[in-house]
């Protein structure tokens, strides 16, 4: 059940701490949420003055396995009767005082963030300064404004007078001033990202671009060919299942050296070439030099590498267009 509810976290990308800022090795919450639990609540075996037969242990210990299988699942992070239930058993379980959580390298804070939800006090830094920003926005400033109403001019009713336990007036806040910044932004500097006009396959029109996809380029040495090759290692921009999207060059050999262009390709069906660069060197897609390294590198230090645009990634109504 732990291990299903981390794997299941990987797919959530609403209200998620990862989607604050991905941080590499980030220990999945569901399991930080149960082993935090484990280590304060004693397996029923300890406590043979309560639990003398092995029925009775089996009995209690199951039910404790069923708060953390409520406990794990994403669903009930916010759900205050599950927590409750969690914070009580700690309690149960600690005849002295709850021992605080300390962790010196919290990284994305994953633990802390736990502890604090299982209503523990939990201290912890981290010696690079993003992880300790991360940290500080999860946790350090949210109490801050817990209870506060919001100071943004569009201050919806309900928000006014704040769940005490909450922080809803500093979300609003931050999603009301955060669209200000994003439309002034578009405002004074719209116009250095045009759209673009659709192809009829997306329904005409036009789109926001997001990204223009360039590759390196360097003239082939092999003299008979002289092309402006490509250097990438994959031709692959999206392999999301019902959403894959591939570049596929053409090359146009009516002219000398030859030209190339490229076309997105996407479906279930198909599969792009293999790309250009490999651990070895490069090879020439018209004329299928070997290019070894060091030429690529003496080419970009004579600052003789160049860059052709290989694709336009656009905002659809209903996702990303390529």
């Amino acid at each position: 059940m732990i291990n299903e509810a981390a794997k299941r976290e990987k797919s959530i990308r609403h209200g998620h701490p990862s989607t604050l800022h991905l941080w590499w090795s980030r220990k999945p919450l569901a399991a930080c949420r149960a082993i935090l639990f484990a280590s304060l609540v004693d397996d029923p075996s300890e406590h043979k003055d309560r639990f003398s037969s092995e029925k009775a242990q089996e009995k209690e210990r199951k039910r404790l396995f069923g708060i953390i299988e409520d406990l794990v699942q994403w669903e009930n992070t916010q759900n205050r009767d599950v927590l409750a239930k969690a914070r009580d058993e700690i309690r149960k379980s600690q005849n002295t005082p709850i021992p605080p959580i300390r962790d010196p390298f919290c990284g994305g804070g994953s633990i802390p963030l736990e502890a604090q939800r299982l209503g523990l006090q939990a201290r912890s830094s981290d010696l690079k300064p993003v992880a300790v920003l991360i940290t500080k926005a999860l946790i350090a400033i949210p109490p801050i404004f817990a209870g506060c109403p919001p100071v943004a001019p569009d201050q919806p009713q309900h928000l006014i007078s704040s769940d005490k336990e909450c922080a809803r007036g500093l979300a609003h806040d931050i999603r009301s001033y955060g669209q200000w910044i994003r439309d002034e932004a578009e405002r004074r500097m719209g116009h250095l990202y045009p759209k673009v006009p659709l192809p009829a396959e997306y329904g005409g029109g036009e789109a926001t671009v997001i990204a223009w996809l360039w590759v390196r380029t360097v003239t082939c040495p092999n003299p008979a060919c002289s092309t402006r090759m490509p250097l990438t290692s994959k031709w692959w921009l999206s392999k999301k299942e019902g959403r894959r999207v591939w570049v596929e060059p053409v090359v146009d050999r009516s002219v000398h050296p030859a030209s190339i262009h490229f076309l997105v390709k996407q479906g279930r069906k198909g599969t792009p070439q293999e790309g250009t660069v490999n651990r070895k060197g490069a090879t020439c897609i018209v004329c299928n030099t070997s290019v070894p390294f060091p030429y690529i590198r003496s080419e970009g230090k004579a600052k003789r590498m160049g860059t052709q645009l290989l694709a336009i990634v656009a905002e659809g109504t209903q996702g990303r267009l390529w």
